[in-house]
């Protein structure tokens, strides 16, 4: 742990005690027990206490100081609560009746006196980024800015913020009239500034922020995929954008990869599917299938193709211009019981290019080892993964 990372841990500390604290005198002073009330400290010194079921089916809500003593007792709020991120402001939701009979409830903004900023009229409203709210009605989205002004209209299924590109990303359904009568669900995405100027409108099936927050990952498919892509099915089709939208690869393709320096890319082709569950590697997982027949290859940030595709592997090593390359092992998949999934390759022989496709190692050994500094090339192993062929491995220094 870092001095900085020492020092934020303590400082967690200090505050959870703090409110510990505030909370035992709380509890003492007002005949109370932990599990009757839900409660959090605000930044501004004082702290807020749900007590549901009171007076039948009410909520208190109370305001109550650092000493104990209570400022405010309400039962006009059916809670008060704050995010994790805005702890200076508090939220509050009100029930409403609807048709069917059931109850729910709307959320609206309240200021340290619990007096009323913006009323409960929304299904949902939490705070996005420092200056921005996301709600959400009958589950269309909108961004309201700090003074709860709506800067984009709630008509999105969904809104994401990018930290780092400071923009928002919102999907607008399109559902279009196939023959038959069916309908197929399609979507438009549009750009947003932190001020809810539109920057940009992206026509994908889907847009997602790539594992660089700096880039996106579309996929060309015409329809809309879930942001949850099924991981036994490749969407296809699959390209990058930069963070000014423009192609960097075109959506062509059925896996990308970005690294720090190059993109690695996989083209399915015509590779058959085969699920062996038999086989050793499939040991324990929930979800296993192999490729074969498809082929990677890699391009620079400026979209270069630099290795063609003609690898059935190749992996990034510690130093960006080197790649381990496998050029007839067998792709698989595999997920664990309650793990993220993973490709990975077996069989095949092993070798080592550099980022202008030069050979380095030629692929002709059965397993290598990668270390922080070295790569270790050699064909004999034990069960627990012991180098057996020592005198004939090939060690490259990285």
């Amino acid at each position: 742990m870092t001095p900085e990372e020492l020092k934020g841990f303590e400082e967690r500390q200090a505050e959870m005690q703090q409110t510990r604290d505030l909370f035992d005198l709380i509890c003492s002073r007002l005949n109370l027990k932990y599990g009757e009330f839900f409660g959090f400290r605000d930044t501004r010194g004082f702290a807020v206490l749900n007590i549901y079921n009171d007076q039948g089916n009410k909520t208190r809500a109370l305001k109550v100081s650092q000493t104990a003593e209570v400022l405010i007792d309400t039962h006009k709020y059916h809670s008060v609560y704050q995010s994790n991120t805005k702890r200076n402001i508090l939220f509050f939701s009100e029930l409403r009746d609807r048709p069917d009979g059931y109850n729910t409830t709307r959320k609206g903004v309240l200021d340290e006196n619990f007096e009323v900023l913006l009323p409960a009229q929304y299904d949902s409203l939490r705070d996005i980024n420092e200056d921005s709210f996301l709600a959400t009605i009958d589950d269309y989205a909108g961004i309201l800015n700090s003074r709860f002004e709506i800067i984009i209209p709630l008509k999105f299924r969904e809104i994401e913020y990018n930290e780092t590109l400071k923009i928002f990303k919102a999907r607008e359904q399109i559902i279009k009239e196939e023959e038959e009568e069916e309908e197929e669900e399609s979507s438009i995405y549009r750009i947003f500034d932190q001020n809810g100027m539109l920057v940009n409108t992206l026509e994908y099936g889907l847009v997602n922020f790539a594992n660089s927050p700096s880039f996106y990952t579309v996929y060309d498919i015409g329809s809309f995929c879930s942001d949850y892509v099924d991981p036994t099915v490749m969407i296809g089709r699959q390209g990058l954008l930069d963070q000014n939208f423009k192609t960097i690869i075109p959506p062509l393709y059925d896996l990308i990869f970005k690294g720090e320096k190059f993109i690695l890319a996989y083209e399915e082709r015509n590779a058959e599917v085969g699920r062996d569950y038999g086989a050793k590697e499939a040991e324990g997982s929930e979800c296993y299938y192999t490729l074969d027949g498809g082929k990677w290859g890699a391009f620079d940030h400026g979209g270069s193709l630099i290795i063609p595709f003609e690898y059935s592997w190749i992996g990034q090593t510690l130093k960006d211009d080197l790649f381990l390359i496998n050029p007839s092992g067998l792709m698989y998949y595999y997920q664990g019981e309650q793990e993220d999934g993973a490709w990975y390759v077996k069989d095949g022989l092993w070798g080592l290019i550099n980022s202008k496709n030069e050979i380095m190692v030629e692929p002709i050994y059965r397993h290598y080892q990668l270390y922080d500094s070295k790569i270790i090339f050699f064909n004999r192993q034990s069960a627990d993964y012991r180098i057996l062929d020592t005198e004939d491995a090939l060690t490259i220094h990285l």
